[in-house]
């Protein structure tokens, strides 16, 4: 792996480009940021992988529901008595 800052960088994007399409990992810092350069392209779910896309649906599809406003009043209560009880 290659971790470079960004003025490191700077003038030599299509050398890191060159060297990350041949598997070398290369990571750009700008202090806590980085950025990966990445040879894949994005997942799509339309062509790539039907079982995945199903399992994802599922997920937002149940068993978990949204809070009532009953629940959500309750938790913020429960919060607001536990900041005053510090």
């Amino acid at each position: 792996m290659k971790t470079l800052t960004v003025g490191e960088a700077q003038g030599r994007l299509a050398e890191l480009i060159a060297e990350a399409h041949q598997g070398e990992v290369i990571v750009v810092t700008d202090g806590e940021r980085q950025v990966w350069l990445d040879t894949h392209s994005p997942l799509d779910l339309e062509t790539d992988n039907p079982e995945l896309e199903a399992e994802l649906l599922k997920g937002l599809e149940g068993p978990f529901t949204p809070y009532s406003p009953q629940e959500m009043r309750s938790i913020g209560e429960r919060i607001i008595k536990a900041k005053r009880g510090k």
